[in-house]
């Protein structure tokens, strides 16, 4: 959903997270090289949003700036409680790789966030646990890091996140290094963790079906210099399964983004993958 006339700075506005004309131009070698065309796009509150695209078109780099850990050449990323200037604690992030601490285990790996906020050691030690459990950890809390396997280990960081209850998480390519049958297991881990809690996520990947099975939308990057090329809802009841994957939905879904992405948004107009999916937008030449 393109940016509207509502104020981001009400309270009150559904929109979770705002990008505004987003660019983003690195110098290097001499020569000034573009990696974001100009950028709009709101993020509603509880959505979870997906952004897919092929290798180097700028999706890191837009998260990045969503984040607050890189700044954009051009262009303003705000939320409800105003303008993203830096990384904050209402803002998380999960990388690709669990950044645990391996000298703690996996409760006071969640418990650290929490007591650098300030919260007593009981209480933080107690909502760690109640986190845990909330990403299918229970009983895993004196485990170690290195006793985990990488799916565990990326449940215990995106509990760490969570802890600090972002009004907004940013997840890139978090299951990108996990083998195929985890990845499915996170996957659907992921949206019944989404449904719980109800936080704001904009998730990265290059994996189209991963982004439409997990996307309440979607939104495909041209190569780079990355612009948005497609934006679409596919539809699918929630929550779901990996059945899903054989619904028409979600077939439609995948094939306008794959159409999309394999020639550069330089297609005609495609239509969003599902009628039902109010708000859709079409990709443009």
């Amino acid at each position: 959903m393109s940016p509207s006339t509502d104020s981001i700075h009400d309270p009150h506005s559904a929109v979770g997270l705002r990008v505004t004309d987003v660019t983003r131009t690195f110098h290097r070698g001499g020569v000034d090289v573009q990696a974001l065309k100009p950028v709009s796009l709101d993020v509603m509150k509880g959505e979870l949003l997906t952004i897919v695209g092929p290798s180097g078109c700028g999706k890191s780099t837009l998260l990045q700036i969503m984040g607050g850990f890189d700044t954009a050449t051009t262009g303003t990323v705000s939320t409800p409680r105003g303008s993203v200037t830096g990384p904050s604690r209402t803002i998380g992030m999960v990388f690709q790789r669990a950044t645990l601490f391996p000298w703690w285990n996996i409760e006071r790996n969640v418990a650290w966030a929490l007591r650098c906020g300030g919260v007593n050691r009981r209480a933080a030690l107690d909502r760690a646990r109640e986190l845990l459990d909330l990403v299918g950890l229970s009983g895993f809390e004196t485990a170690y890091p290195n006793e985990l396997s990488g799916g565990m280990q990326q449940r215990a960081a995106l509990a760490r996140t969570l802890s600090l209850e972002p009004d907004v998480l940013l997840m890139d390519e978090p299951f990108g290094a996990l083998d195929a049958q985890t990845r499915e297991l996170m996957q659907e881990e992921l949206l019944r963790i989404q449904q719980v809690a109800g936080t704001t996520i904009v998730f990265v990947t290059h994996d189209i079906r991963e982004a439409v099975f997990l996307g309440d939308r979607v939104v495909a990057l041209s190569g780079s210099p990355g612009e948005i090329a497609l934006e679409l809802a596919p539809g699918l009841a929630r929550p779901h399964t990996h059945d899903v994957m054989r619904s028409k939905e979600f077939l439609d879904a995948y094939e306008a983004v794959w159409a999309c992405i394999q020639t550069g948004g330089r297609r005609g107009p495609v239509v969003a993958a599902s009628s039902a999916a109010a708000g859709s937008t079409v990709g443009t030449p």
